[in-house]
C-alpha cells in the first residue's frame, strides 16, 4: 500500500495541473492537520484513494466547512483495506480558546476514554496525529510542544507507524528530520507531503494486533 502523508502546508505539486500525475499509484492519503479544507477536497477530484484526516490546531473552520469527500479519524478508528487508522488531532493548549487544543492531562484523558474502542478494534496499525511526541521531533516553544502521552500509547499498542505534522520543515531548516524511530516504531513528520509504502494486510474476520511493518520510503514532494 502506497501512502501519501500531508500536513501544514499545501504542496505546489499537488495543488495544480500536475496533481493527477503526482497521485498516481497512491492508495491512501493521510492528512495530519492544518490544511485548507478546499485543498483536501480538491485532491478527491484526482484520485480514488481515500483521504483520512485529523484536525490541526488551526482547523476550527472544519466545523462549518469540512473537507468534502474525506473521512475524519479524529477520536475513532477508520479501517481502509484492512489497515486501521486511529486519529488524535489537536495541539497542546497555548491559549485559552482553540477548539482543537488540549492540555497534557486532557489529551491523556482522551486516550483513556478510547481504551474500550481500541480493544474492540484489536488496536490500530497507524497512529495519525497532528502533534508529535513530547521531546521527539517537537520544539521547545509552548505552541509546538508535543504530548508525552503519545509515547505510552505507542508502547501499549505497537502500531506499524505514527504520522504527525505541526512542526514545519521550514522551522528547522537543514536540521529537519523526516523520520525517527520510537522503540522500533517509525514516526514520520508529514510536513507538506511525504510518501511511504506499507504492505497490504490480509483479509481477516477478527482484528489483529500484529499490525504491519514499514517497508519502503520515498522522497518528499
Amino acid at each position: 500500500m502506497r501512502i501519501l502523508a500531508l500536513a501544514d502546508e499545501p504542496s505546489p505539486r499537488l495543488w495544480g495541473e500536475l496533481c493527477r500525475q503526482a497521485l498516481q499509484g497512491v492508495d491512501l492519503i493521510l492528512s495530519a492537520g492544518d490544511l485548507p479544507a478546499k485543498y483536501l477536497s480538491f485532491l478527491t477530484c484526482f484520485t480514488n484513494a481515500p483521504i483520512i484526516y485529523v484536525h490541526g490546531n488551526h482547523d476550527d473552520r472544519y466545523a462549518t466547512e469540512p473537507p468534502e469527500g474525506c473521512l475524519c479519524a479524529d477520536g475513532t478508528v477508520v479501517e481502509i483495506k484492512g489497515v486501521r487508522i486511529f486519529g488524535l488531532g489537536g495541539s497542546i493548549r497555548y491559549r485559552p480558546d482553540g477548539r482543537h487544543m488540549y492540555s497534557e492531562k486532557e489529551m491523556a484523558s482522551r486516550i483513556a476514554s478510547y481504551k474500550r474502542m481500541l480493544k474492540a478494534t484489536g488496536g490500530f496499525d497507524i497512529l495519525l496525529t497532528h502533534s508529535p511526541i513530547r521531546g521527539f521531533g517537537d520544539q521547545e516553544d509552548l505552541a509546538h510542544r508535543g504530548f508525552e502521552c503519545f509515547g505510552p500509547l505507542l508502547d501499549a499498542w505497537h502500531p506499524a507507524v505514527m504520522v504527525h505534522g505541526h512542526v514545519h520543515q521550514a522551522y528547522t531548516g537543514s536540521h529537519f528530520i523526516r523520520e525517527r524511530d520510537w522503540h522500533g516504531i517509525p514516526v514520520i513528520n508529514a510536513s507538506m507531503a511525504y510518501e511511504f509504502d506499507l504492505p497490504e494486510t490480509p483479509n481477516r474476520i477478527e482484528p489483529s494486533r500484529k499490525g504491519i511493518r514499514l517497508m519502503q520510503k520515498t522522497s518528499q514532494f
